[in-house]
């Protein structure tokens, strides 16, 4: 069978043109298994093609496939509706659209004309099932479908229980992956990987423990090897980013990898795309990851307010914060904060603390994010019980979007200015410009961190 994997247009996630950052790991994943069962797969980037419609055309009529998937986030929901609508358009082949956004709206995503069929969840084993299934859909677990103009839902599918048997990544599915550009590599190629899914959080403003669980499963030391292994010799890989919400859960496990790792004596460079666990690192684990190359660290904060970070059911205290950055800077690695506001509870006040809190931690850099409300999270029905959210065209939920929503103390207005007031107080202190510029190494950072700049400026002075 012929397979035709989509990722559409990455935009509305950043909600400003900022190159893709990561190419579709979900998608390498699905491509893998069929490809695995014998199936034939294309996969079609839609940024990363730079694919207009007409080529979009050519592209699809040549292949000519039995079954087209798409994925789709919150933000880019109305992207991958189009590229469905589109198809629908040349074809009648049945449309399968997966991710987190169809995982937590799958009856939402069926009333679209233009889609067939829903994946739920992890969809490694629904997809190889699904492929042997089409004319019989009611036997697979895992999806939603239509039939004769009725929406059916299907038994739920459980977890994978051992990632080991999932295959690797489907790289070779990928035309340009230089053209991805993750945020400050150092060099490229860069690969991105997932230890470990789930995660034990209850943080209110988060999705993951929809599709992934809130039980941590990891991969085996051996297996992640393998893959790095893979990635070196056969795509050239020179940095690895790791995908992980929770890579150093377990520290045996970091500290087995680590030691592992360094026996190869491999001359790349390690990342943590979503960052680590404040309370989950100490001496050992950063000695560990200082040991194999890894140059960035970067927490998730969120909040300058204990009341607030209580709110959102972080469970971390400030004061194990505040630790985790000094040992990281005592070891030298170059520190990430990511704060947020427009969280519940949020007031002028708790907003200031984020900002002063900030700039008591003084990373090299600090992202300040506004909440986006996914559908799906805990803090969605918190604000839309109470009519506080005004937005809920998707494609308005990028990372860098305006706000969607308002607080009972707190405008719209109000939450978009703290943030402009936040990077102006810690970007614009004497030195922090030149310390950015004396820490870049390479020309590709050069090219990453520029464009950063870039967009950063016009937030500071908008």
């Amino acid at each position: 069978m012929r397979v035709l994997l989509i990722n559409p247009s990455q935009g509305n996630v950043y909600g400003v043109p900022i190159p893709q950052a990561y190419p579709p790991l979900g998608l390498l994943y699905i491509g893998a298994v069929l490809e695995e069962n014998k199936h034939e797969v294309r996969l079609i980037d839609m940024d990363n093609e730079s694919t207009d419609k007409d080529e979009f055309k050519k592209m699809f009529m040549d292949f000519n496939p039995d079954l087209v998937g798409i994925t789709g986030t919150t933000s880019t929901i109305n992207n991958a509706l189009k590229v469905a609508k589109n198809i629908k358009g040349m074809s009648k082949v049945p449309i399968v659209l997966g991710g987190i956004h169809a995982t937590i709206a799958p009856k939402k995503t069926l009333e679209s004309e233009y889609v067939d069929i829903v994946a739920v969840g992890e969809a490694e084993d629904t997809i190889r099932e699904l492929v042997e299934n089409l004319d019989d859909l009611e036997k697979v677990k895992g999806i939603w479908f239509k039939k004769e103009d009725k929406i059916i839902a299907n038994e739920p599918r459980g977890l994978i229980h051992d990632l080991d048997t999932i295959p690797f990544p489907a790289r070779h599915l990928l035309k340009n992956p230089e053209a991805y550009a993750p945020p400050d590599a150092l060099h490229k190629p860069v690969a991105s990987i997932m230890t470990t899914r789930g995660c034990f959080g209850q943080c209110t403003y988060c999705c993951t423990k929809q599709i992934f669980g809130l039980k941590i499963r990891a991969r085996s030391v051996e297996n992640i090897l393998e893959e790095i292994d893979r990635c070196i010799q056969e795509y050239g890989v020179k940095e690895i980013h790791f995908m992980d919400d929770n890579f150093v859960f377990n520290k045996k496990r970091v500290l087995e990898f680590c030691e592992e790792l360094k026996k190869r004596k491999y001359d790349i460079y390690f990342e943590f795309a979503n960052g680590l666990r404040a309370d989950n690192v100490d001496r050992d684990i950063l000695q560990a990851l200082k040991d194999i190359g890894v140059v960035n660290l970067g927490f998730g904060v969120e909040s300058g307010n204990q009341q607030i970070l209580d709110n959102i059911k972080k469970g971390i205290k400030k004061e194990r914060v505040v630790k985790a950055f000094k040992l990281a800077k005592e070891f030298g690695f170059q520190t990430w904060g990511f704060f947020m506001f427009g969280l519940p509870g949020e007031t002028k006040k708790t907003m200031q603390d984020t900002i002063d809190f900030a700039i008591e931690l003084d990373p090299d850099f600090a992202k300040f994010l506004i909440l986006k409300p996914y559908p799906g999270s805990e803090v969605f029905n918190q604000l839309n019980e109470k009519n506080l959210i005004f937005n809920y065209n998707y494609s308005n939920y990028g990372v860098y979007t305006g706000p969607v929503h308002r607080l009972p103390d707190v405008s719209a207005d109000t939450i978009q200015k703290y943030q402009q007031k936040a990077n102006r107080a810690f970007y614009l202190r004497p030195g922090k410009v030149l310390q950015h510029i004396k820490r870049i190494k390479t020309w590709d950072q050069f090219k990453s961190n520029f464009t950063a700049a870039t967009f950063l400026f016009r937030k500071l002075f908008k």
